[in-house]
């Protein structure tokens, strides 16, 4: 009777455990336990052909599916270009200020965060052709376009155009900036780049490199860093723009900033 009567009282504290997770697999796990500890009370009330139907059923198959459907739809796809003090692999691990955004956002919804660098030029291509939930890697506020969707500037920045002080050979002058920042910053240091226009991340970390055969010239205007959302996320663009106000509104975007530009 003892036995019976703390796993009855474990019921109601393992279905508040899983309702108030926030990790889907967490709330699962609950779940399997509940089931368990469910079936133990039907054997214990002489209910075992109930008992065995509950592990087999509940604490079993349905755990299982459960488990193979979050496979699939518990997860953060986000694809960044590889940006200096934004988002950076640093050894086996990833950094930045974004990545620290950026997983705080996929916590709050109980996901796994997953990263893909692409050059930043198909970050929108790879989010109208839903290959990913989120843009990152040194997004600017002007980018012109409307087939993805923005959030509000979290992090002010400057464009900076850097040209060639002499005459570039016609070749250069007909060169263009794609491909991955670490592929840019070779280019420069080879001379091949006649002229190109640079946010401040990008400019800072090519300011360790030569830059005295160019004309360094700021643009004027406000610009800041944004991230992007595919067009057909709108309620998690709608979740993400408020988990950044709350960070903006918290400090804490204002300490994260400082850890990785101060």
């Amino acid at each position: 009777m003892i036995v019976l009567l703390v796993l009855l009282s474990l019921l109601p504290v393992l279905a508040a455990f899983a309702l108030s997770r926030r990790r889907r697999f967490t709330v699962i796990v609950g779940m399997g336990l509940f089931s368990l500890i469910l079936s133990a009370v039907y054997l214990l009330l002489h209910a075992p052909d109930v008992a065995v139907t509950e592990v087999a059923i509940n604490a079993a198959l349905i755990t299982f599916i459960y488990i193979i459907a979050i496979r699939k739809t518990g997860k953060l796809v986000v694809v960044s270009d590889e940006i200096p003090g934004l988002l950076y692999r640093e050894g086996q691990q990833i950094s930045g200020l974004e990545k620290e955004i950026l997983s705080g956002f996929a916590r709050q919804l109980g996901l796994e965060l997953v990263i893909r660098f692409l050059p930043v030029e198909q970050v929108p291509t790879a989010l109208q052709q839903g290959e990913a939930d989120i843009g990152a890697g040194g997004i600017i506020s002007e980018i012109d376009d409307n087939t993805v969707l923005k959030t509000q500037g979290y992090l002010p920045t400057a464009l900076y155009h850097l040209s060639k002080q002499t005459k570039p050979h016609p070749k250069q002058e007909q060169s263009t900036v794609t491909g991955f920042f670490s592929d840019l910053r070779e280019e420069f240091q080879a001379g091949k780049i006649s002229a190109c226009t640079l946010d401040l991340a990008r400019f800072v970390a090519l300011s360790r490199s030569d830059l005295s055969p160019y004309t360094v010239r700021r643009l004027d205007g406000l610009f800041s860093y944004v991230f992007l959302v595919a067009p057909a996320q709108e309620q998690l663009h709608h979740q993400f723009v408020s988990y950044l106000s709350e960070l903006e509104e918290s400090g804490e975007l204002d300490k994260l900033t400082r850890r990785y530009f101060s």
